[in-house]
């Protein structure tokens, strides 16, 4: 059931009597009418005069909306506002019926209904030959709207940083003013203790909220739902997406991957990079003496191992490429997998492979080795790479599809 704050305004009568009669007294008018927005309404008034002078009262329909004063729609059974047609169909229709006791009611029928045709709808009734009315009544007219989230580009999209402050902003639009609530898209509740909803302006047909979330972290960054409803069906969302800024952060797949050697062997091997602005990567490969010492603890992944490195391109023996990952059927820019692929593996590719990636705030890296497999493996050698896909397949999907995430 929908609740509803009907303002009533207190209708001024004026009744005039000649020679002791009553010339034209409005004896009933409809109850405030309430109709959703593309509906009809009626709003009927019932006019009491002397047979006598029947013919010399005039009842009129009057729209007393806000932006001009007031307008005239009909006088009589006749419509009188100028710009009746509107696509084609009548916006408003005078229907006349004569009643018992000289009674006559004129029912007014507003058509294809939208917010504006919200307002009062005056009966008047006065002498023909006079301005001032011998009598009037106004019946409130409310059309039920769905509600519409007021949209802008700063609403969509908003960056935060790490132990920063975040604030998405929802205008919910309707009548009656809609309950406006917020979420995450993914379904995860919001961060406990470190956000709170602050409620700016709320009138009869607007509200307006501020969503603040405090002591950001990375788990924070993704979409938010504002949603808004006033139970006038459909309700509307907006969906806010949060971007935080933050240092790269490395992760692997495998920590190392076996192969064979020799003709038809290939490995492919996986990193995921975190961070935004989205991180540039690089993979590098250590020299065999350089695994030695990084196994045995004794080499940083610094500036000076990094100037000394091979740096790995796509050439015949190497391809890189890169995947991004999406939520839903949104790509995010801040988490991408990257893989190195290598043909025809070699003894002396047995070593250490780094994956570096860098921002404005910082670099990570970590390492995943490359190890030989006994030769029983190389009649396996068609199903390393797959072994591989697989493995990256299995990691993402336990580890990720609870966030419903997914690569392409």
């Amino acid at each position: 059931m929908v609740n509803l704050l009907i303002i009533f305004l207190v209708c001024a009568t004026h009744t005039v009597f000649v020679n002791g009669q009553n010339i034209g007294k409005i004896t009933e008018l409809s109850e405030p009418v309430v109709a959703k927005v593309g509906g009809f309404a009626f709003v009927n008034c019932t006019v009491s005069s002397p047979q006598s002078i029947e013919n010399n009262i005039l009842v009129e329909w009057v729209f007393l909306n806000a932006t001009d004063g007031g307008k005239s729609v009909s006088s009589d059974c006749t419509i009188t506002e100028s710009h009746n047609i509107i696509a084609g169909k009548k916006k408003y229709e005078i229907f006349c019926v004569d009643l018992d006791n000289n009674d006559k009611r004129y029912a007014l029928r507003v058509n294809a209904l939208s917010v504006p045709d919200n307002g009062l709808y005056q009966c008047r009734v006065r002498i023909s030959s006079e301005q001032k009315p011998t009598d009037s009544m106004a019946v409130s007219l409310t059309v039920l709207s769905p509600p519409k989230i007021v949209k802008s580009s700063s609403d969509i999209t908003v960056y935060g940083i790490i132990n920063g402050t975040a604030s998405m902003r929802c205008d919910g639009q309707g009548i009656p003013g809609p309950n406006v609530t917020y979420g995450r898209a993914s379904g995860r509740p919001l961060p406990k203790g470190r956000y709170e909803v602050l409620t700016n302006k709320t009138t009869a047909t607007s509200t307006t909220t501020v969503l603040k979330l405090y002591n950001l972290t990375k788990e924070d960054r993704g979409t938010y739902r504002c949603s808004a409803d006033n139970n006038i069906r459909p309700p509307e969302d907006l969906f806010s997406r949060l971007i935080i800024e933050f240092k790269p952060s490395v992760s692997l797949v495998e920590p190392s991957y076996g192969s064979p050697t020799g003709e038809n062997t290939q490995i492919m091997m996986w990193c995921r990079v975190d961070g935004y602005p989205r991180p540039s990567m690089t993979w590098y490969a250590m020299t065999s003496a350089d695994t030695q010492r990084f196994k045995a603890g004794n080499l940083e992944l610094d500036e000076k191992f990094y100037s000394n490195a091979k740096v790995i391109l796509t050439d015949e023996k190497y391809q890189v490429e890169q995947k991004i990952m999406t939520v839903g059927s949104q790509s995010t820019m801040d988490s991408m997998f990257y893989s190195l692929s290598l043909q025809t593996v070699e003894s002396v590719d047995m070593v250490y492979y780094v994956c570096r990636a860098m921002n404005t705030h910082g670099e990570d890296a970590q390492a995943v080795l490359l190890y030989p497999v006994n030769a029983l493996a190389d009649e396996r050698n068609t199903g390393t790479t797959a072994l591989s896909e697989s493995t990256f397949i299995l990691f993402t999907l336990t580890a990720l599809l609870s966030r419903h995430i997914f690569i392409r």
